[in-house]
């Protein structure tokens, strides 16, 4: 069986340590996994608990990524997973940062849906809710629940970006076309949006 020979802590990370294993370098694991596993000079090891080390200290660190990356904003479980994926973690250490992020509820794709269309229904459309929602990576199904508005409150809210959008231009065909893309582009239904462009009367 082999042997722990040294264990040295990197010098350029201070929370890594560098494993020997019979007087050769084995591999680099993060010191908290060190302690926990109890590892220490003269310890006999087999290959599966080194791999198992290693396989923990890879987890640590990506849940210390995963943490540093929600501190910027709450994110959906396939934003989460590309970015750990994007910088280099393995699936098993992605897998379960992901699903202990879930059990701690700091991933929760119907709670980010929910607080998404909240925060852009004043001046989003349903329509365009659901699509920026399905591209973050949330069902479709869970995007199309999230994303309804009420008709009246959709109609006020189409109606004050366009008076917003008209302001000091002239009202005429031209620039009502343009409205009309405009308002369809911000996710508003035709209904709304034909709504809206009926309340102008063109000079």
């Amino acid at each position: 069986m082999s042997v722990i020979t040294d264990l040295q802590i990197q010098k350029s990370n201070k929370t890594r340590a560098n494993v020997f294993i019979d007087g050769e370098f084995a591999c680099a694991l993060e010191v908290l996994t060190v302690m926990k596993l109890g590892l220490k000079i003269g310890q006999e090891i087999t290959p599966e608990q080194l791999s198992e080390a290693a396989r923990d200290s890879e987890r640590s660190v990506a849940m210390d990524k995963a943490l540093g990356y929600l501190s910027r904003g709450y994110k959906t479980e396939k934003q989460m997973r590309d970015y750990l994926s994007k910088r280099g973690y393995d699936a098993d250490a992605v897998d379960y940062v992901v699903r202990k992020l879930k059990d701690y509820r700091y991933v929760d794709d119907a709670a980010y849906a929910q607080m998404y269309a909240e925060q852009n229904r004043s001046d989003k459309g349903s329509r365009r809710i659901r699509q920026e929602l399905v591209a973050k990576g949330i069902s479709v199904t869970l995007a199309e629940q999230s994303s309804p508005q009420d008709p009246e409150q959709a109609l006020c809210n189409a109606s004050r970006l366009a008076e917003k959008y008209m302001r000091n231009k002239p009202v005429d065909v031209k620039t009502l076309q343009r409205l009309q893309r405009y308002l369809l582009s911000r996710g508003y239904d035709f209904d709304v949006v034909n709504s809206v462009i009926g309340s102008y009367n063109i000079v």
